[in-house]
């Protein structure tokens, strides 16, 4: 299972997009909302809400682990893509994570976990534009 933190800039998009392609995405309710259902990907939705979907590559989920479970039945390969309760609950079961720093400090009331002692970063590339970041990739072990 992957953990992707995503984030503003628009070549962070593209990799977002490249990662996530014909893969299953892990998501809470209002990340889901508030990104949309891209094309060529599924999700599994975690909600407490009485939110629907008639999409196809949706399915809603009243748990994490109900998720989770159902998940495991129709694949081996999970992207974690948030929100902040869905990160913090699973950042300690993932195998990889992906995360953008971008270089701005936005008002916000929801964070990204502290990354565990376990992670080593295996890749950095940063990179300048109008909004400077950062990607990584961090590996458990």
């Amino acid at each position: 299972m992957a953990l992707i933190f995503h984030g503003v800039p628009k070549v962070n998009s593209f990799l977002f997009k490249a990662i996530t392609y014909n893969q299953w995405l892990l998501v809470g309710r209002k990340t889901f909302e508030s990104m949309g259902a891209l094309p060529n990907r599924k999700y599994a939705v975690v909600t407490r809400s009485s939110f629907t979907s008639d999409n196809e590559n949706v399915l809603i989920f009243p748990s994490i682990k109900d998720a989770l479970t159902n998940l495991k039945k129709i694949t081996d390969h999970v992207i974690v893509s948030g929100g902040g309760e869905i990160y913090k609950s699973l950042i300690d079961q993932v195998d990889t994570l992906h995360i953008s720093t971008i270089d701005i400090e936005p008002e916000g009331d929801v964070y990204f976990p502290e990354i565990p002692s376990n992670f080593r970063p295996v890749f950095t590339q940063d990179f300048a534009s109008n909004i400077n970041y950062s990607y990584q990739i961090w590996q458990k072990g």
